[in-house]
């Protein structure tokens, strides 16, 4: 379910800890899925990250978003 969820497998040509709502990005607590600091204590980040800054490139795509617009609507 995760790996259909999650935004880095629909996207593979932007790196994950560029994408906004990526699974490791999220908690049980609300977050947004913008929060990149997990990336820069993640293996892959480092092993292909470059030593680049962590930035969002990829707005929107994420799972934070998705479920977002499904409660939108639900609404109406």
């Amino acid at each position: 379910m995760i790996r259909e969820e999650c935004p880095a497998t629909k996207n593979q040509f932007v790196p994950c800890w560029q994408i906004e709502g990526t699974y490791c990005k999220l908690d049980d607590y609300g977050e947004s899925g913008t929060d990149t600091s997990i990336c820069q204590v993640c293996r892959v980040y480092k092993n292909y990250g470059n030593g680049e800054p962590i930035e969002l490139k990829l707005f929107g795509r994420g799972i934070d978003s998705s479920v977002k617009s499904l409660e939108r609507a639900a609404k109406h």
